[in-house]
Order: C-alpha cells, then sequence, then structure tokens
C-alpha cells in the first residue's frame, strides 16, 4: 500500500469520549469534526516533528479505541494472550502507531474529506466518505467504523478503498506470530521496530 494510504489509518487501527458537542452531531460530524480540525494540525510541515507526535498520540487516545483495535488485530491470538502480554501489547500498539505514522503526515497535507453518508447499526456506525487529493490526483474512498462509546465515538477501522486496516495489520502481526513462533516474538519485533 502506498504510504499515505497507511497514514490515513490514525491507525491504525483505538477510546474516546468525544465532547458532548461532537456526541450530538452523530458518527457523521464526528469524523466531519476530525478531518477539518485535527488532521490539518498533523500535516502542518511548519509544526516541529516532536509536536506532532505528541498530537497524534492525542488523537489516538481520544479518538481511537486502542483496546478494542488491539483484539482486532490480534484475532485469535489475543483470545491465547496472558494478561501481562495484553497489556505490553496495548502500549506497544501506541507506541508504533505513533512512530510509524507521524512522519508521513505531511503527505497528506490539503487532503479534503467529505462525508458522503452514514449508515447506522446497533452499536456501531459505518460513515462512508471521500477524500479529495490536492494536484488532481484521483479521490479515494475511505469507510470508517465508528463506535459508540461512553457516550461519544471512537474509530475502530478505517476501509479505504475497499481495503479494511484493521485485517490488514491482523494478517501482519499474525504473520509474524507464526514465524517467531508465539505472541512474544511479536512483542519484541514491535520494540525492535519502535526502538530503530
Amino acid at each position: 500500500m502506498r504510504p499515505w494510504f497507511l497514514a490515513l489509518f490514525l491507525p491504525a487501527l483505538l477510546l474516546v469520549v468525544a465532547d458532548p458537542a461532537r456526541a450530538d452531531e452523530g458518527a457523521g460530524g464526528f469524523i466531519r469534526e476530525l478531518s477539518a480540525n485535527v488532521l490539518p494540525q498533523l500535516t502542518d510541515p511548519a509544526t516541529p516533528v516532536d509536536e506532532r507526535r505528541a498530537r497524534f498520540r492525542e488523537v489516538l487516545s481520544r479518538d481511537f479505541d486502542l483496546d478494542k483495535i488491539g483484539k482486532l488485530v490480534l484475532g485469535r491470538h489475543w483470545r491465547r494472550a496472558k494478561p501481562a502480554q495484553r497489556a505490553d501489547f496495548r502500549g506497544l500498539l501506541e507506541n508504533y502507531l505513533s512512530g510509524l505514522y507521524t512522519n508521513r503526515f505531511e503527505d497528506l497535507a490539503g487532503l479534503q474529506i467529505e462525508v458522503d453518508g452514514v449508515r447506522d447499526f446497533e452499536g456501531w456506525s459505518m460513515v462512508y466518505t471521500t477524500a479529495t487529493r490536492p494536484e488532481g490526483k484521483p479521490p479515494v474512498l475511505l469507510d470508517w467504523r465508528v463506535d459508540r462509546k461512553d457516550g461519544g465515538y471512537a474509530i475502530t477501522d478505517l476501509v479505504i478503498e475497499g481495503v479494511s486496516m484493521v485485517i490488514a495489520q491482523r494478517e501482519e502481526f499474525s504473520a509474524i506470530v507464526l514465524e517467531s513462533g508465539g505472541l512474544d516474538g511479536l512483542l519484541l519485533r514491535l520494540r525492535a521496530r519502535i526502538a530503530g
């Protein structure tokens, strides 16, 4: 996948208690506000990388349900994991995503996201959007899975042109678990990626 595709998943693949004003606008308003007010703060090349990384961590902890995403990307390995491994993975996932995507946000400068529609399900919604890129590049369809949580909203997946970022990340992590002989191997690999 192209780096800007991955960067859109503030991926990501995450625990939000949105403020009441955002909650009143529904899932579509939540994504609209995120794209209009949060994305520009992360894509400004004049902002130092450390500051963008700190802002991105705030977005991860506020607007994504990292606990649920962690369960989803580990899949069957989550059920077999010990509590200490789960906690370790949750912390590593946040650090991994922060490091992976912070430097790629400049690629998203000028991106405009329009909400095309919302389909509500029990406990969650799918928000359908179109991302228009600068310089005449073709638009991209983005579908955001937004779960209701504690009176607010949390992003739990992003589907880019039909490809679920949670499923893509699950496949990558599952392959690492299998080739490294278990979940501890994945944890070691994530630590190495974060450090390196």
